[in-house]
């Protein structure tokens, strides 16, 4: 079965990424940015959701196209709701 290529969606404004995807989905969130004991971490300005190995993954990018983070979903419908949940964006394929 073929699976569609890259979704892409710039959000309005840049929004923090949230950690609250678990259990069903696995979450990797990018390196902080910044330096010292309270570094910043980046703000997510662009999501991509493609397909990898029989799953579907939701990338999170700065405004430069930097990684903030990313989670893996089971399927096309649940990386897409994660998106709404997490951002509030309503995402077609």
């Amino acid at each position: 079965m073929a699976m569609p290529g890259k979704i892409y969606h710039n959000l309005l404004k840049p929004m923090p990424a949230s950690n609250d995807c678990l259990p069903h989905a696995a979450m990797n969130l990018g390196s902080a940015r910044g330096t010292g004991t309270r570094p910043m971490p980046g703000m997510v300005s662009r999501l991509v959701i493609e397909p990898q190995l029989d799953n579907w993954v939701l990338y999170r990018l700065d405004d430069c196209g930097g990684f903030v983070g990313d989670t893996w979903h089971g399927s096309l419908e649940d990386a897409i709701g994660q998106a709404k949940k997490e951002f509030g964006v309503d995402i077609s394929p």
